[in-house]
């Protein structure tokens, strides 16, 4: 008996969903980092500013105390200027010394929702499979 399967090898395969692998990623954590931005309380805006994406561990840097006065609510994002692939681990860190207390015990204000972090945490997942849908072969 022969079986004969006809399509796209799959050595013509593979190389088309690394490349959208590497491309999802690389979106959802610029998304994340953005989203983790924006809907992070301001005041200064140095928590805000101070997501960084790292590879393998996360970063330890952060934006200096006088990132911007008080009501300011400067935000500005680090992009991360390397190749982002599907390889590895990868983090969004903040480091802060407030950031833990902030992303998960924020008292509500006219600036913030309380579940601000773990709702953009939470989206991850479906931020990364609209973007691999959008780029798969």
């Amino acid at each position: 008996m022969t079986v004969k399967i006809t399509g796209t090898p799959f050595d013509d395969i593979v190389p088309g969903l690394q490349k959208a692998l590497d491309g999802a990623l690389a979106n959802t954590l610029n998304l994340q980092q953005g989203a983790l931005g924006k809907s992070n309380p301001k005041d200064t805006g140095r928590m805000a500013s101070s997501w960084f994406i790292g590879q393998n561990q996360p970063r330890r840097d952060t934006r200096p105390e006088n990132w911007a006065e008080p009501n300011g609510q400067r935000l500005e994002i680090e992009k991360y200027n390397q190749k982002i692939t599907f390889k590895g681990d990868w983090y969004i860190s903040n480091n802060v010394p407030y950031a833990i207390y902030t992303a998960l015990n924020y008292k509500p204000s006219a600036k913030a929702q309380k579940d601000w972090y773990t709702s953009t945490a939470n989206r991850t997942g479906q931020v990364f499979v609209k973007q691999f849908n959008k780029l798969k072969p």
